[in-house]
C-alpha cells in the first residue's frame, strides 16, 4: 500500500485591518468637512500615534482625502485658466487710486495735491502694469512742483519667478530740468521672494530716452535701467514697500527712492505715509538737482 503524502500545511489568511472606531471616524470626518488642511493633517498624525494598530485604515482614509483635495484643486485651476483665456482685453483689471493733499501757512504758504491710478491685469502668460500719476504744489502763489507720469509695462512670464518686459513711459517735471521725457525699453525681471510676508524683485535692461528741456532742446540717448522692489508685511494691517529705480546714461543719470508705510483702515481703504527722493544729473544740459517730499494720503482698492 502506497504511503499517502502528508497534507499541505494550512495557510492562514492575514487578519483584516482593524476598522476605525465610529467616534474617531466621526472626528476625522468633521475635520475633513471643515476643510482646514493643517488641522486635518494634525488629526491624522495624532490618530496614528494614539492608535498604531489603525495605521493601514488611517492611511487609506488619508489617501482618499488627499485625492479629493487634489481633484478639487485641479478643477479650480482649470476653471481659472478658462476664465483667463476667455476674458476680453478690458476685463480682469484691478488696482488702486491714491489721493493726497498738503497745506501749510505761515512765513511761507504752500498748497499741494497728488493723485495716482495704478492698474494691473494678470493673464496666463502675459500681464500688464499701468500707472498714471500727477502732483502739483504752489508756494506763495508760484508753481514749485508740477510732475506728471504715465507708464505702461507689459510682461511675459518665462518661468514661475522670471519674466521679460517692455516699457513705455512719459514724464513731465520742470523742477528737475525737463519739460518732456519719453522712455522706451526692454528687459528682464526676477522674483527673489514672493511670499505673503516678504516680496523682493529685481529687473533691469536697456532703454532709449528722449529728453526735451524747458527751452525746447532735445536729446536722445541710450540708457541702462535697474529697479529693486521690496514689500514687507509688518503685521496683519501694516505693510511697508520700497522701490529704488535708477537710469544711467553717458554723462547723466537719474534716480528715485520711494518708501511707503500703509495702514489698513478697511478691506478697501488704507492710510499711506510715504517718502520720495529724486535726483537728476545731466552734465550735457548743465542740470544737477534733487528733491524730496514726505506726504500722507489715502489709497482706495478698486
Amino acid at each position: 500500500m502506497l504511503d499517502q503524502a502528508p497534507p499541505p500545511p494550512s495557510v492562514q489568511a492575514p487578519a483584516p485591518a482593524a476598522a476605525i472606531p465610529a467616534d474617531l471616524k466621526a472626528m476625522l470626518d468633521a475635520a475633513i468637512a471643515d476643510g482646514d488642511a493643517k488641522t486635518i493633517a494634525k488629526m491624522f498624525d495624532y490618530a496614528a500615534r494614539a492608535r498604531p494598530d489603525l495605521a493601514p485604515a488611517l492611511a487609506e482614509l488619508r489617501t482618499g482625502w488627499q485625492a479629493q483635495v487634489a481633484a478639487r484643486q485641479a478643477e479650480t485651476d482649470a476653471a481659472a485658466q478658462r476664465r483667463l483665456a476667455d476674458a476680453g482685453a478690458f476685463e480682469l483689471w484691478s488696482g488702486q487710486v491714491e489721493f493726497g493733499a498738503s497745506w501749510s501757512a505761515g512765513p511761507t504758504d504752500s498748497l499741494g495735491a497728488l493723485a495716482s491710478l495704478d492698474l494691473k491685469r494678470d493673464g496666463i502668460d502675459w500681464s500688464h502694469r499701468l500707472q498714471l500719476r500727477g502732483e502739483i504744489q504752489d508756494t506763495d502763489g508760484v508753481r514749485a512742483v508740477e510732475r506728471l507720469l504715465a507708464s505702461w509695462q507689459p510682461r511675459y512670464a518665462t518661468s514661475p519667478k522670471g519674466y521679460v518686459f517692455g516699457l513705455g513711459q512719459f514724464e513731465h517735471d520742470p523742477a528737475l530740468g525737463y519739460d518732456q521725457r519719453y522712455t522706451a525699453g526692454l528687459g528682464a525681471g526676477w522674483s527673489l521672494s514672493s511670499g505673503r510676508t516678504l516680496k523682493l524683485a529685481l529687473e533691469g535692461g536697456p532703454a532709449i530716452r528722449r529728453t526735451i528741456g524747458d527751452g525746447g532742446e532735445a536729446q536722445t540717448r541710450l540708457a541702462g535701467r535697474g529697479t529693486l522692489d521690496l514689500g514687507l508685511a509688518i503685521g496683519p494691517r501694516l505693510d511697508f514697500t520700497q522701490r529704488v529705480s535708477v537710469f544711467y546714461e553717458d554723462g547723466t543719470s537719474s534716480g528715485l527712492l520711494s518708501a511707503a508705510l500703509d495702514s489698513k483702515i478697511s478691506d478697501k481703504l488704507k492710510l499711506r505715509l510715504s517718502y520720495e527722493y529724486r535726483v537728476e544729473e545731466d552734465g550735457l544740459r548743465g542740470v544737477s538737482t534733487s528733491g524730496s517730499v514726505s506726504r500722507a494720503s489715502l489709497v482706495y482698492k478698486l
